[in-house]
C-alpha cells in the first residue's frame, strides 16, 4: 500500500512539472504553504449580525439540569494545501503557479471507537491564472479530463504577484467546499436522516446554502475573528470564562437572506496568563426559531465542552482542538505528500 501511494504520488508531481514545462515557467517551489503566509478573511465581510440575545449568558456549561438529546456522533474534517512552485513572466509581472490538495473525511463515532465514513475524498489541481496564461484555452484542455492532477483557474483581475497568491489561496478555499459538499451531500442522504446525530464540521457553513444542509449539522471554527458587517453589536466575547457560551446571534448574507444561521462563541477551556484568544471557538447552526436555537445553543455547548477531553497537546491550536478533527486532520495528512517532499522533487528535476 505504502509502495503504491508512493508511486502515484511520483505521478501526480509529474503531471505538475509538465505543466510547468509546457507554460515554460521557471521552477521556484518553496516549502512553506500560502495558507500560513497570508490568513484568509475574503469573502465573510458581507455577513451581518442580529442580536438574539442582548448579552452573554452568565453561567457554566460544564454540568447541566438535563442531558441533551443529541450526541456528536460524526465529525468532519477538510483540508486543503496550496504551494507555491513556478512562476512566469508577463508584461514584466511574474505570475504564481500553484499546486494544489483538497481532501475531506468524515469521522463516525460508536462506543468511543472511531472509523472512517465512506472513503476520504481527494482532488488535486494545478492553479494558474488563466487571464493572464499564454495560449489559456489550448493548455487547460491539455491539462483536463482524466488527468489525475487537473488545471484550474486561480481567478484574479490584477497582475499583481501577491494578490495572485492570494487569489490562489481563496480558489483552493472554494475547491476544498466542493469536495466537502461531496462527500456531506453522500451522508446528509443516508445518515442526515437522525436528527439526533449531530455532524461537527470543522469549518464555517456561511458560504454554504441552508438547503444543502440539515438541523444537525453544526459548523465548529478555531477562527474567532468576525469580520462580519456591525460586529460592534456583539459583547466582547473575549471576556468569557472557561465553559461559558457568549451570546446568541445571526449571521444574516444580505444577497440570500434565506440562509441565515445562528452562531455563538464558546470557552473550551482557560488557564492562567493564557491569551483572550485561548480555548474559544465558534459554533454555527441552523433552527427553526429563535427559542429552538437557545435551547441548541446549551445544548451543543455542553456537549463540546464535554469534547475537550482526550486533550490533544502538542498539536497546533490544541486548546480549540478536539480529538476527533485532530483524527481528520492526522488522517488526511497521511494521503498527501509533504511541503518538503513537493520542493524537493521540484528542485531535483
Amino acid at each position: 500500500m505504502k509502495q503504491a501511494t508512493t508511486v502515484e504520488r511520483r505521478r501526480n508531481l509529474q503531471v505538475v512539472y509538465d505543466f510547468l514545462k509546457r507554460v515554460k515557467a521557471r521552477t521556484s517551489p518553496i516549502p512553506s504553504l500560502e495558507e500560513g503566509n497570508y490568513r484568509m478573511r475574503e469573502g465573510f465581510q458581507r455577513f451581518a449580525v442580529e442580536l438574539v440575545e442582548e448579552q452573554n449568558p452568565d453561567k457554566s456549561f460544564l454540568e447541566v439540569a438535563r442531558e441533551p438529546p443529541e450526541s456528536a456522533s460524526f465529525f468532519t474534517g477538510s483540508m486543503q494545501r496550496t504551494q507555491l512552485i513556478g512562476h512566469i513572466e508577463l508584461e514584466g509581472h511574474e505570475v504564481p503557479l500553484h499546486y494544489v490538495i483538497v481532501s475531506s473525511i468524515i469521522l463516525h463515532r460508536e462506543k468511543r471507537v472511531f472509523h472512517a465514513w465512506k472513503s476520504a475524498i481527494k482532488n488535486e489541481y494545478i492553479l494558474a491564472p488563466l487571464k493572464f496564461l499564454p495560449e489559456a484555452e489550448k493548455v487547460k484542455a491539455e491539462f483536463s479530463g482524466d488527468l489525475p492532477v487537473t488545471l484550474n483557474d486561480t481567478g484574479g483581475e490584477e497582475l499583481n504577484y501577491t494578490q495572485l497568491r492570494i487569489a490562489a489561496v481563496n480558489r483552493a478555499r472554494d475547491l476544498k467546499w466542493e469536495t466537502r459538499h461531496d462527500l456531506l451531500a453522500m451522508w446528509r442522504e443516508e445518515e442526515g436522516v437522525d436528527a439526533n446525530k449531530l455532524n461537527i464540521i470543522n469549518d464555517s457553513l456561511l458560504h454554504t446554502d441552508n438547503n444543502e444542509l440539515k438541523e444537525n449539522m453544526v459548523g465548529f471554527l478555531r477562527m474567532v475573528y468576525v469580520p462580519f458587517e456591525n460586529r460592534d453589536r456583539l459583547s466582547n466575547h473575549l471576556m468569557l470564562d472557561e465553559f461559558q457560551r457568549g451570546q446568541l446571534f445571526k449571521i444574516i448574507d444580505p444577497e440570500k437572506p434565506e440562509n441565515t444561521k445562528y452562531s455563538w462563541f464558546l470557552r473550551m477551556r482557560q488557564i492562567a496568563k493564557s491569551e483572550p484568544e485561548y480555548g474559544l471557538i465558534r459554533l454555527e447552526i441552523l433552527a427553526q426559531n429563535d427559542d429552538e436555537a437557545r435551547r441548541r445553543a446549551d445544548d451543543f455547548s455542553c456537549l463540546m465542552v464535554r469534547e475537550r477531553f482526550p486533550v490533544t497537546f502538542p498539536a497546533p491550536e490544541w486548546d480549540k482542538l478536539i480529538f476527533p478533527h485532530k483524527l481528520c486532520d492526522q488522517y488526511l495528512s497521511s494521503l498527501v505528500p509533504s511541503s518538503e517532499t513537493i520542493q524537493s522533487y521540484f528542485l531535483s528535476e
